[in-house]
């Protein structure tokens, strides 16, 4: 199919059913009906020769072929979107954007609730979808437009990346009350090596282990008994364990105090504070919308 004969609406309307996976929402979301929007979707299954969205009881799914579809449709769209407004004025209280943000499940409790608060305030039509990263330490991800910026321990480092500080933080471990070090005002190494720990994990060859690479550095390492890719699930473990450790940034463990049954100790070994950073793609440096996004972000980490 030749390109100029390609509607650049439809393309748009793609992007919304995929963010809305309904056609009803979507139409909603464009202003237009949903029988214009079910005509859409038809000529958009005729040209990618795939079904796109699919009925599954009484809601739409993806395709396999939609999934990966997805995020490169989203990079096309925000790219002639950008070229399109980067000189023009955006207004976030009447703007209908959807903004990709790649975080970790910790950093979205920490930061979320107070994007929301601004978000509902001051761009009342404006949507967040999260994406779930580890670290910053993969261009690709932003060169292919999984997301449209990211936050994180601050790592990437690439031509194509823009960054900006956000906050630092320290490492504190925590112990259930019923730890025989809970009511030590202050552990030895020796201590925090004596017991098994509870540790983030990720399956990422490129993710910096911290406090980890610390350790090794004075030649000695944890036992971990229970590594996961998670944070949360590590209060629940030490809410249930009067043996296990757990380490991790303070203001989560401070997040969740009073919610589980922990205390919060001093790691007993130097340990450099974390610098956590906003990153996006270059092409997004103009983007007024996304310059709008970023300061709110910024904000909502001060």
């Amino acid at each position: 199919m030749d390109l100029y004969r390609l509607n650049i609406n439809l393309l748009v309307a793609l992007d919304m059913l995929f963010a809305e996976k309904s056609v009803t929402q979507a139409a909603k979301k464009l202003f237009i009906t949903q029988a214009a929007m079910s005509n859409n979707l038809q000529q958009l299954r005729e040209i990618f020769k795939d079904e796109l969205l699919l009925r599954e009881k009484n809601h739409m799914i993806l395709t396999s072929y939609a999934k990966d579809l997805q995020p490169k449709l989203h990079q096309v769209v925000e790219e002639v979107r950008s070229l399109v407004t980067s000189g023009q004025r955006f207004d976030p209280m009447t703007s209908q954007r959807i903004f990709r943000i790649g975080m970790s499940d910790y950093l979205a409790s920490l930061i979320l609730p107070k994007l929301l608060n601004f978000l509902e305030e001051r761009a009342p039509g404006i949507k967040i979808t999260v994406v779930s990263i580890d670290q910053l330490s993969d261009a690709k991800a932003l060169e292919n437009g999984w997301y449209d910026l990211a936050i994180g321990k601050q790592a990437l480092s690439h031509a194509s990346a823009k960054k900006h500080p956000l906050f630092n933080e320290k490492v504190v471990c925590i112990v259930n009350t019923g730890h025989a070090l809970a009511k030590k005002k202050a552990i030895s190494l020796q201590d925090y090596l004596s017991y098994q720990h509870v540790a983030v994990r990720v399956d990422n060859p490129n993710a910096q282990m911290l406090i980890d690479n610390a350790l090794l550095s004075l030649g000695v390492e944890r036992d971990v008994k229970i590594g996961l890719p998670f944070i949360v699930p590590m209060f629940q473990l030490i809410d249930q364990s009067t043996t296990l450790i757990g380490t991790m940034i303070e203001s989560v463990a401070l997040l969740h105090q009073g919610k589980y049954n922990f205390v919060i100790k001093p790691v007993p070994f130097e340990m450099p504070d974390i610098d956590f950073c906003i990153v996006w793609h270059q092409r997004y440096e103009k983007d007024q919308g996304h310059i709008w996004l970023r300061q709110q972000i910024i904000d909502a980490c001060h």
